[in-house]
């Protein structure tokens, strides 16, 4: 059956947890950062798969286990043009109008049989994150030495003497995912600040932190400023999503395999 997710509660989870946890769930599924944390909060301490992914791999589910909640993306064919032939109607995307909860996914505790074999974990290139989502680094030119950064369309430029530059490298990235730095999109900036800035940070710790690149003093600073740009306002859970799918857009972008994974069934 499928249920509401409390999108709100979760980015208060994503906020607080400490370290990375892709390497705790994603032995077997390449899941969403929202994904982890949900199995997080659901007690889950584990590699999660769904049950036929645990039959591929020899193993059985024990009778009683009872399935957990799994985020998954509700899709919708756009309509269909006028003769729309049959290649066409195989190519046409569906259109993402929204998640659900539904229980779906097993932890490794869930089931029995043989042993599964570990995974390197992959490492994170910037440059080829760059490359990949199409974003350019500028040379900074501003005068006020107060930016630690801007961004604008799909460039962004870091002042050298930036307090944190990998925090503030991210912070514009996530801009730039988000869509923020569009020139459609200056108008609501500048009345949707707040929204906007939490959102670009929110992208920033949860990257920094899946990357193990975020020390406490530089936690506690991101959520300041968080807590600043909000100022006591609750952001509208279509926000949080948008940080996630960005923040995993980022991590996905950068990933580097060290070697091939013989478990990956080739899924995202």
């Amino acid at each position: 059956m499928a249920g509401e997710l409390d999108w709100p509660k979760l980015i208060e989870t994503a906020l607080t947890v400490e370290g990375s946890i892709g390497s705790t769930y994603s032995r077997l599924h390449d899941y969403s950062l929202a994904n982890m944390l949900l199995f997080r909060m659901q007690g889950l301490n584990e590699p999660v798969a769904p049950y036929s992914r645990w039959q591929s791999l020899g193993r059985h589910v024990l009778r009683g286990a009872r399935a957990k909640e799994v985020i998954v993306p509700v899709l919708v064919n756009g309509p269909a043009p006028p003769e729309e032939t049959i290649d066409e109607k195989r190519e046409r995307v569906a259109r993402l109008v929204g998640f659900k909860v539904v229980r779906a996914v097993f932890g490794l505790s869930d089931t029995e049989g043989p042993e599964i074999p570990p995974v390197p974990t992959p490492g994170w290139d910037l440059q080829q994150a760059l490359g990949k989502l199409a974003i350019h680094e500028g040379i900074f030119e501003s005068t006020n030495g107060n930016i630690q950064g801007y961004s604008q369309g799909l460039e962004f430029a870091i002042n050298p003497i930036a307090v944190n530059r990998t925090k503030t490298t991210f912070h514009e990235l996530g801009h730039i995912v988000l869509g923020h730095t569009l020139p459609a999109r200056h108008e609501e900036y500048a009345t949707h600040r707040g929204i906007m800035e939490f959102q670009a940070e929110s992208v920033a710790y949860l990257a920094m932190n899946e990357l193990g690149q975020l020390d406490d003093e530089t936690a506690e600073h991101s959520r300041g400023y968080i807590q600043h740009w909000l100022r006591d306002e609750q952001p509208p859970d279509k926000a949080i999503q948008q940080v996630f799918r960005a923040t995993d857009a980022i991590l996905r972008a950068g990933k580097v395999d060290p070697v091939s994974d013989p478990l990956s069934d080739g899924s995202s």
